[in-house]
């Protein structure tokens, strides 16, 4: 018997049938393929195919820029788009085409839109003309109609985020006065022509699903009511609606708007943000519902397909984590899935193409370097790591997959490192699902640990290793200001944070800081940041940045921010601290709480050199950073070894 009966049960779709109801986002960055190991265009498309998911969806975007073309069905582009095709159905899935429907740029630099005035990305935007949005609908059907004749399955239509459809729907950026502007009948009805007229184009077999977006997040958005007005109009010609939120700004505006973090959801925001709204579309439209957004839990999609709430589910950065999450699920290994962090360091705004990247998955767009299966080695050493933090966790595992015999030597008596502190952080959760697998893969691995074992350069010389991998990890630095004795690490106060209580100053504004702040201010303590940067959590990424200023911006109980301040001294009942023009100011603190930073224990990890040729340093005693570069340094160090 299935343990996910409802999330596995098989939905048709006019004259197509879906295996079951997961559908795999087409997650594309530009240019993804031509960077990407593999040829087959958008991000991880290979894996995804074989994953389990009954529909796999690639972006028409992409496939044309695999080839350099402007469209995936020019001539010298269907070679690649065929192949892509192919990729996609390899393992019974069904094949989606995402196609856009976006508004283009005019030669003199100025934007399509409803009306003239500013558009989202702080150009200009001007008019449409009923000549351009007839064209744009011809466009769009030629488009839907070529992807349909070439083989595709289904369509995919993006008429969310920053769209046509979203941007003609805002009631203040579409000042229309004719037929398409005014009521939210009217503000709708351009984008309700073109799917009526995709839907005449294609004929009445052909699925089509829509992603919008309930509300576009920012002050010009329509409401959620519009949106479902919109909807109930257009279930005649639709067959699945996606439903997302927020849009995907860029360009001038970029600082104003943090409407990204809602169509790509950070750690601040609860799991499966959009399923309010798609009850209420499930309750008034006929059409069927799929979420997006934070779905990772097979469990919970089960319960919310059982209950009425959707009728399927689409992932996107969930299948970069483990593409096979749908295959795991369905044969009930729920602990073998590989929990997704929600970083966002795989979407391309979110690093500015710095290090896209998966936090947990190697193997993300490095499909010939990274193999589903490592080959054994032919010549199997004796591996001695030392550290049992995520660092020494991944090494391990890859070692011992290898074919090596590993030691895996932990001073504590726990596996985990730094990550104890997930236990306690409202926004850890899924930092501790992933320390808890790698504990859990640990134990069935056939890695010996010894915990509670100090490694000397001696103790580790009577081991005889052949390689020695060092993951000793990193100190959270104790800053050189007056007074430093009074305050305590704030990464320490977590096993006792519902304890500590009052008027609390946190030395450092990085992601900790930031994080501990907001939990803090939550259980109702007057709670001041203190950084000496012009923003908080300054080496995190674009997304993380915004959801944070989100959540401080959206918390009743929010900590305040001092930037550009520098602490000046640390005192029993507070701290001294000066702005950028030098003014001090005495703030009154019950706790003073330290988060400057960490600093890696190089002199610890070069002492352990000299034992065996092969040494390296992996995590954060070779280079403080963020559970990506551990993953992905100590995967390839280990693999090769």
């Amino acid at each position: 018997m299935l343990k996910y009966p409802y999330l596995f049960s098989p939905l048709r779709v006019r004259n197509t049938i879906l295996k079951n109801r997961i559908i795999a986002a087409p997650m594309g960055i530009p240019h993804a393929a031509l960077i990407s190991s593999t040829q087959y265009g958008g991000i991880s498309v290979f894996d995804k195919s074989m994953g389990g998911a009954a529909v796999v969806t690639a972006s028409e975007h992409e496939m044309a820029a695999i080839s350099h073309e402007k469209y995936a069905f020019d001539k010298y582009a269907r070679d690649a788009t065929r192949e892509i095709l192919s990729v996609l159905r390899q393992s019974g899935s069904l094949a989606q085409i995402e196609i856009a429907f976006h508004g283009a740029a005019y030669e003199d630099g100025s934007f399509e839109g409803p009306s003239d005035g500013r558009h989202f990305t702080g150009g200009r935007m001007r008019a449409m003309t009923h000549e351009e949005m007839k064209i744009k609908i011809d466009d769009l059907c030629r488009r839907v109609c070529d992807a349909k004749n070439f083989g595709f399955d289904i369509a995919m239509l993006h008429f969310g985020h920053d769209s046509l459809c979203s941007i003609f729907m805002s009631p203040v950026w579409n000042q229309r006065t004719d037929e398409y502007g005014g009521s939210a009948e009217n503000r709708g009805r351009f984008p309700r022509e073109a799917l009526a007229a995709i839907r005449k184009a294609v004929g009445p077999d052909y699925p089509l699903l829509v992603r919008v977006s309930r509300q576009l997040m920012v002050p010009e958005t329509y409401s959620e009511d519009d949106m479902l007005e919109f909807i109930e109009s257009v279930e005649n010609y639709v067959d699945i609606i996606n439903v997302s939120a927020g849009m995907d700004c860029y360009g001038g505006t970029i600082e104003n708007y943090t409407a990204n973090t809602y169509t790509h959801t950070t750690i601040f925001a609860r799991r499966m943000y959009n399923l309010d709204f798609c009850e209420r579309v499930k309750k008034q439209s006929k059409v069927y519902v799929c979420i997006v957004g934070g779905v990772s839990d097979p469990k919970a999609a089960d319960e919310l397909i059982g209950a009425g709430k959707a009728d399927a589910v689409m992932l996107g950065r969930q299948l970069v984590a483990d593409p096979f999450w749908p295959r795991k699920a369905q044969e009930g290994n729920d602990g073998d899935i590989v929990p997704c962090l929600r970083c966002l360091n795989c979407y391309h705004i979110s690093t500015e193409h710095a290090n896209v990247q998966c936090s947990v998955n190697p193997r993300f767009r490095r499909e010939n370097r990274v193999p589903l299966k490592l080959e054994k080695t032919g010549v199997p050493k004796k591996v001695v790591i030392i550290g049992g933090g995520p660092a020494g966790m991944k090494a391990a595992l890859t070692a011992v997959e290898r074919g090596h015999t590993v030691i895996l030597l932990e001073k504590s008596g726990e596996l985990g490192g730094n990550l104890y502190y997930a236990d306690y952080g409202d926004y850890k959760s899924d930092l501790r699902k992933y320390r808890e697998y790698l504990k859990s893969h640990i134990k069935a691995s056939g890695v010996e640990v010894r915990l509670n074992t100090e490694a000397t350069y001696d103790y580790v010389k009577t081991l005889k290793p052949d390689a020695v991998i060092i993951a000793v990890g990193a100190d959270f630095i104790t800053p050189g200001i007056p007074g430093a004795e009074y305050a305590v690490q704030a990464a320490g106060v977590y096993p006792k944070i519902d304890e500590i209580k009052g008027n609390i100053v946190i030395v450092g504004g990085g992601a900790i800081g930031s994080e501990i702040a907001l939990e803090l201010a939550a259980r109702k303590n007057n709670v001041i940041v203190v950084e000496p940067q012009d923003a908080l959590a300054k080496n995190s990424n674009w997304l993380y940045r915004h959801g944070l200023y989100n959540a401080i911006k959206d918390n009743k109980y929010k900590p305040e921010v001092r930037l550009e301040t520098v602490v000046k001294e640390i005192k029993k009942d507070g701290v001294v601290v000066a702005d950028k023009n030098g003014k001090e100011e005495f703030i009154r603190a019950d706790h003073v709480l330290l988060c400057v930073g960490m600093k890696s224990k190089k002199d610890l990890a070069f002492s352990f050199y000299g034992i065996a040729p092969e040494t390296s340093m992996v995590g954060d005693c070779y280079r403080v950073a963020q559970v990506l570069e551990t993953t992905n340094d100590s995967y390839f160090i280990a693999a090769n070894l």
